[in-house]
């Protein structure tokens, strides 16, 4: 039951834009360390991550960037074992150090959202986002302070690895059971697909731009499965852009994507289209 617990919280639809990070380290299943920061990503914020996190560019302005705070996370992580609650903070770990030129550590990680749909059955298939599962076993936290769902990720593990009889190098890069295996893709398999008519947004139009953490399929078949009407470009008639991260040599000389660019105008003229990150998807279908 040896390993560190991480979670960071990001400015805006950049997936490597940390703002906040937290670290909790764990011996024999007690918490004996924690580290945590905030940190300049040195970019704007938006404003609906602000209102998930309550972090602004004036509550960073003094804070450090990464490379002042890259060589103590390294340390103070050594060679546990990284837990983060579903694969979006190892993500942004990547793409914040490779945005910064910075040697990505040779991290082993496990994933506790899939901890806990490989252990728990009725959460298989959803219902396994990190506030559902602390309320549901009784832990209390301050959700998204990044060091606060950092240890509440940490008693998922130890709650896990107790009831199974495990150890942590069991979970590295644990497929999941049949249970959870047993998802079934919305059925179209193009780029648009037709949302589910009992799912609750049905009738609503999403598109996605830029590299997600799942593959497009995937997030495509989620979006359909919970009613989404999938699109495979920006119109008037589009009600969600999610965003994900771009390679900037692939776009043109612009520091965002057509799709992208094409929603800000339409937003613009008065067309109301919210942008999104990944992240803020998957709040909206789990709320």
């Amino acid at each position: 039951m040896d390993f560190v617990a991480l979670d960071v919280e990001t400015a805006n639809f950049d997936i490597g834009s940390i703002c906040q990070i937290g670290i909790a380290k764990y011996r024999q299943g007690k918490l004996i360390d924690t580290f945590e920061s905030l940190i300049n990503p040195k970019c704007s914020f938006s404003q609906k991550n602000i209102d998930i996190h309550g972090i602004t560019a004036s509550t960073v302005k003094d804070a450090p960037n990464i490379f002042d705070i890259y060589g103590k996370i390294l340390q103070f992580v050594g060679d546990d074992v990284v837990v983060s609650h579903t694969n979006f903070d190892q993500k942004a770990i990547i793409t914040c150090l490779a945005n910064a030129n910075l040697p990505l550590p040779n991290w082993q990680w496990a994933d506790s959202s899939v901890m806990v749909r490989s252990a728990v059955e009725k959460w298989a298939n959803n219902g396994y986002n990190l506030a559902n599962v602390c309320q549901a076993w009784g832990y209390q936290f301050e959700h998204h302070n990044a060091l606060e769902d950092a240890k509440a990720c940490g008693f998922i593990v130890n709650t896990i690895l107790r009831e199974k009889q495990s150890s942590i190098h069991d979970w590295i890069d644990k497929p999941l059971t049949k249970a959870a295996k047993s998802i079934k893709p919305y059925p179209n398999s193009g780029r648009s697909k037709q949302g589910n008519t009992d799912g609750r947004f049905y009738g609503m139009a999403i598109c996605f731009t830029g590299e997600l953490s799942m593959s497009r399929e995937q997030i495509a078949n989620l979006a359909a499965k919970h009613g989404f009407d999938v699109k495979a470009g920006v119109s008037k008639k589009l009600h969600y852009l999610v965003v994900g991260t771009h390679d900037v040599s692939l776009l043109a000389g612009y520091d965002k994507s057509s799709k992208h660019r094409k929603a800000e105008e339409l937003i613009s003229q008065g067309i109301e289209i919210q942008i999104i990150t990944e992240r803020d998807f998957i709040k909206i279908i789990q709320m």
